[in-house]
């Protein structure tokens, strides 16, 4: 954010839609005080002017301003919370199931007739070139429960 505030022109579109959600009984509350935020900008109040009115931060003030100016009417909606998708999912699933499909011999492992949950995940943990990462127990049991995958009767 730059330390001048960003000059906000509207279109009489734009601030016919500002105006109908200040009005609006159906809109939130958060809606409203954004485009209660964006039309006082307009009509060219200061940001600390603007923050005092409508009993907000300054920064708040600067970030919605900030966002309209950059993204006109879309701007001012909410963006998604919680954490971002996950990026290793159906292709790591794939690749532990493809391993314990496969016999511990023939990975190298000797001396075993099949994996335990606890072995599985101590070789994929072991072995950081099988592109899964390092999945812990509980991981790798819920991934093999989930494809109803039983290690002891493979």
């Amino acid at each position: 954010m730059s330390r001048r505030a960003t000059t906000i022109v509207l279109t009489v579109e734009e601030r016919r839609e500002l105006q109908r959600r200040v009005r609006a009984r159906t809109s939130s509350q958060q809606a409203a005080q954004r485009a209660r935020i964006v039309l006082s900008a307009a009509e060219g109040a200061r940001n600390i002017d603007i923050s005092a009115e409508l009993g907000i931060a300054r920064h708040t003030v600067q970030q919605w301003r900030d966002r309209f100016a950059a993204a006109r009417l879309a701007g001012l909606e909410d963006r998604p919370h919680g954490p971002p998708p996950r990026k290793k999912g159906v292709d790591r699933r794939a690749r532990i199931l493809g391993l314990a499909a496969q016999s511990p011999a023939e990975l190298g492992w000797s001396g075993q007739t099949h994996w335990s949950v606890r072995d599985l995940a101590r070789y994929l943990s072991e072995h950081p070139e099988l592109g899964v990462g390092r999945p812990s127990k509980s991981t790798v049991g819920k991934i093999l429960q989930a494809a109803d995958l039983r290690l002891e009767r493979l």
